[in-house]
């Protein structure tokens, strides 16, 4: 089979970089096709949040999780489109910017080839140019040597050839990495992203987290409650105690993040404040609440969901 290796970096919302990759497919003559992937965690604790350790390790490895899937999902929406399976491989790396993400993926797998967005598809307008600055960040950093494809909304927006002379990028990863303008590693979002907000829970986000690679592998990550250092769903009988909302003892439906920074079950949450005749107490401090409002929290409720779907015969008491 003739064709090229082609990396292709996408974003964890499939619907931001599918018309890349789907472009990527239907253009370049592709032999073996690598999806990167930069994950940026959020960086949380207990006394910034008011969540417990167990609440903030299930939001973490949701979080890491639904990065997993976005791969699988681009790795199937590759073999719908006619790559054989063994010639699609996936990987990310995470604690960085993406920019600075993508750049150390190119050197440490010395990439050639390599396809990403020049901005999100809402951005495109006709003769436009490179308006990502994650983009225009590898385009200046990324070494000479790998020939690089902008794409917004399934079109060609600018090419870089790649150059194989003895020459050195002015501004190579190398020396990048030890310069004082290195961005700061952890959660970080583009202004120019039109990416579809996530609701969290009110929490305060700290900048501290270290930065660690993961390598994909081509299985499910197995979600921990690191609070007692089992796997999520191990017992046969009882779910982790986070999934359980503090009002009803019930594993949560619907949970919701409320004002005092714990998860509860919406219903029973708004149950309880009617209860308390405008009062507006949290039910697991006693304190005064600052308001009313629930924030969906949808990553422990996809994690509930999995866990209810590895143990089928479970029953509440």
């Amino acid at each position: 089979m003739g064709g090229d290796n082609i990396y292709v970096a996408v974003n964890q919302d499939v619907r931001e970089s599918k018309s890349t990759l789907l472009w990527t497919l239907k253009t370049l003559q592709v032999n073996k096709i690598f999806l990167l992937h930069v994950h940026l965690p959020f960086s949380l604790t207990t006394s910034s949040c008011g969540l417990t350790q167990g609440e903030i390790d299930a939001i973490q490895d949701s979080e890491l999780k639904t990065s997993y899937r976005s791969l699988y999902t681009y790795r199937d929406l590759c073999i719908k489109e006619g790559v054989n399976e063994e010639d699609v491989d996936i990987s990310l790396i995470s604690g960085y910017g993406v920019g600075e993400g993508i750049v150390e993926l190119i050197y440490e797998n010395s990439i050639k080839k390599l396809v990403m967005g020049a901005a999100a598809d809402p951005h495109y307008s006709r003769r436009m140019g490179i308006t990502s600055r994650k983009a225009e960040y590898v385009l200046q950093h990324a070494p000479h040597s790998c020939k690089m494809w902008f794409i917004c909304k399934g079109k060609l927006i600018q090419t870089r050839e790649g150059s194989f002379d003895l020459g050195t990028p002015s501004d190579s990863f190398s020396e990048f990495s030890s310069s004082a303008e290195k961005p700061s590693k952890g959660r970080r979002r583009d202004e120019d992203e039109a990416e579809s907000p996530k609701e969290q829970p009110g929490c305060i986000l700290e900048n501290e987290e270290a930065a660690k690679k993961v390598r994909i592998r081509k299985e499910p990550v197995t979600v921990k409650s690191k609070s007692n250092g089992s796997e999520a769903g191990s017992s046969p009988c009882s779910p982790p105690h986070d999934y359980k909302c503090p009002i009803t003892l019930e594993i949560m439906e619907d949970p919701h993040v409320a004002a005092d920074g714990f998860t509860y079950e919406k219903e029973a949450f708004r149950e309880y404040l009617r209860t308390q005749a405008g009062k507006k107490k949290s039910p697991k401090t006693g304190e005064q609440l600052e308001n009313d409002r629930l924030t969906p929290n949808h990553t422990l409720r996809i994690i509930i969901r999995e866990w209810l779907e590895k143990h089928p015969n479970y029953t509440s008491d």
